[in-house]
């Protein structure tokens, strides 16, 4: 229902960057809803207003997106692609053309996951690491920030470097 509301306030304003916000989240909700077929057809919805703007590089949105789904039916390979695209076409760390916000820190979450989940350890660990080492590239993701700790210390504790995941499990814990 909100999701409509944020709709009609955006068609009515003519706001393309909110429309991009509401279609984006609410994709993400049908995910979190487990309808990927929905899901799905919001995220063809957000291509093709994307295409019509001018700034095609927000294209990264619904890649990730896209690349959302594609982890919901567990091909990890096609998710790795849609991330590493959207990685691809992202500004410099500050940037709010997208309106969600800097992207950097969810995408290269998003990454990390499908690479823990097919069992690339030392892949997933470089991403999450990047997490850890951004700046603005994490402020509107505290959350996401404090997982790349979470997530860093099972990987070592997999690889039995004990210390190295007490270490990152003690900075989750204090975040």
């Amino acid at each position: 229902k909100k999701f409509v509301e944020g709709e009609n306030l955006a068609v009515e304003a003519d706001n393309s960057m909110w429309r991009r916000v509401n279609l984006y989240f609410k994709g993400l909700a049908y995910l979190e809803m487990d309808t990927v077929d929905k899901a799905q057809d919001v995220a063809e919805e957000l291509k093709e207003l994307i295409q019509k703007g001018q700034n095609r590089k927000l294209i990264r949105v619904y890649d990730h997106l896209a690349g959302n789904i594609e982890l919901e039916k567990e091909d990890y390979p096609r998710a790795i692609e849609y991330f590493k695209e959207a990685l691809s076409l992202l500004p410099f760390q500050y940037d709010s053309t997208s309106g969600i916000g800097n992207e950097h820190a969810l995408f290269h979450d998003s990454l990390a996951l499908a690479y823990y989940k097919i069992g690339e350890l030392d892949k997933a660990q470089e991403e999450y690491a990047k997490i850890i080492r951004l700046t603005t590239g994490r402020l509107y993701y505290g959350d996401v920030y404090a997982k790349s700790f979470y997530m860093l210390g099972k990987i070592y504790e997999e690889k039995s470097w004990r210390s190295r995941a007490i270490e990152h499990y003690e900075k989750f814990l204090t975040l």
